[in-house]
């Protein structure tokens, strides 16, 4: 008997794995609209998402060289939330939107100004949605004026934008800021975020071929927020200025005035270290930043007159680490001045170092950083000179 309960068990635990297992929710690919990315503009009913389906064939030329079909369709469509503008679409598209694999979501500057956050939370909620993407503010444009511009290898626009983000690093003039990076900022005290940035700019003629205007991304610069509201930008230079601080300069160029005659020094950024710390006397705070950089002279335009490489190398080092400290305080600057927002976290260095005093500040910290005084050094090395000892131009 007890041997049968036991076999009747194992029966009916049988019929409940083999009734669960499986993909019950799944869906076919022929059924499915996959989004490359999603670009949200304010609208006269609210919000107008514009979303980017990639289309299921091959991409690229054809046989012959020809070009063929754009790869990617658009849709769009009104609401007045963003999920609501998701249903939406689907009454004017053929296929239920997939949005697992969206590289980016776009907002308008418009939007932005007013509070991001709210826009956010369907994406935190969505199980389809990563939050991971590229968070991506459109200067002076619509974020639907964007994604139809693809002008580098990769013909999908969402793709090309990936890609360009990605690129950051070599120049450290832009951010790649993601939807996870703003929300922890934004739900942080004593440091505010900074978002990627997108500028739809007129490509260069090259050529006399090209009758009609074409149009190319520029990812220079950062959206600098206060909490949630976007308060203004920082340009190519002034963004290095701030990873210079966040310790987020990855390599680049920095170009220098010659020491000693006219002419100029390129030393190609090889690896650097920010160290940042606070110091609160009284009721007078001081922000430290202290920037190590190591480089290689890429390029000089002219001989430094009669003096030895030997005796040159001190003075580009010096020169370029001016440069340095001139990007990195007006930075400082600008946003203690013009935009009183934290962005660089030295609110959570004050709260690591100084918690007693943290609780009378923390309420109040961007306007106290906007007064506190600054004290940048910067130390460069030249390690390397390439291949040559001597300039090209005597």
């Amino acid at each position: 008997m007890a041997i049968l309960k036991k076999t009747c068990a194992l029966l009916l635990l049988l019929l409940l794995a083999m009734s669960t297992a499986g993909c019950w929710n799944r869906r076919e690919l022929n059924t499915l609209g996959i989004i490359g990315m999603a670009g949200v503009d304010k609208d006269s009913n609210g919000l107008k998402t514009t979303f980017e389906v990639i289309k299921p064939e091959k991409t690229g030329k054809g046989g012959n060289g020809e070009n063929v079909k754009s790869p990617v369709k658009y849709v769009q469509a009104t609401g007045s939330t963003v999920i609501e503008t998701f249903r939406n679409a689907t009454t004017r598209f053929d296929r239920r939107l997939f949005v697992s694999h969206a590289k980016a979501f776009l907002f308008n500057e418009e939007l932005a100004k007013n509070g991001l956050a709210e826009h956010l939370d369907m994406i935190l909620r969505d199980h389809e949605l990563r939050l991971s993407m590229h968070l991506i503010i459109v200067k002076d444009a619509s974020a639907a004026d964007v994604m139809g511009v693809a002008s580098g290898i990769n013909t999908i626009p969402s793709s090309y934008v990936d890609d360009l983000l990605k690129e950051y690093k070599p120049h450290s003039k832009g951010v790649d800021s993601r939807v996870i990076d703003f929300l922890k900022a934004y739900y942080s005290k004593g440091v505010n975020p900074v978002v990627t940035v997108l500028q739809k700019v007129k490509k260069a003629k090259i050529g006399a071929g090209e009758s009609n205007d074409e149009y190319e991304l520029s990812s220079e610069g950062a959206a600098v927020f206060l909490k949630d509201r976007l308060v203004g930008y920082l340009d190519g230079p002034e963004t290095r200025g701030y990873n210079w601080v966040v310790g987020k300069v990855a390599s680049g160029i920095v170009t220098s005035p010659n020491p000693v005659i006219p002419g100029m020094n390129s030393v190609e950024i090889l690896q650097a270290r920010s160290n940042n710390d606070v110091e609160i006397t009284d009721d007078h705070i001081k922000l430290k930043v202290k920037i190590q950089m190591t480089g290689m002279l890429d390029e000089t335009t002219q001989k430094a007159g009669s003096l030895e490489p030997v005796e040159v190398m001190p003075l580009l080092e010096q020169a370029t680490a001016d440069v340095i400290k001139q990007e990195v305080e007006h930075t400082l600057q600008k946003t203690q001045t013009e935009y009183k927002s934290d962005i660089f976290g030295f609110g959570q260095l004050v709260h690591q170092k100084y918690p007693r005093e943290w609780k009378n500040m923390q309420d109040n910290w961007d306007e106290l950083f906007s007064q506190a005084t600054v004290e940048v050094e910067t130390e460069v090395e030249i390690i390397k000179e390439g291949k040559s000892l001597f300039p090209a131009k005597e």
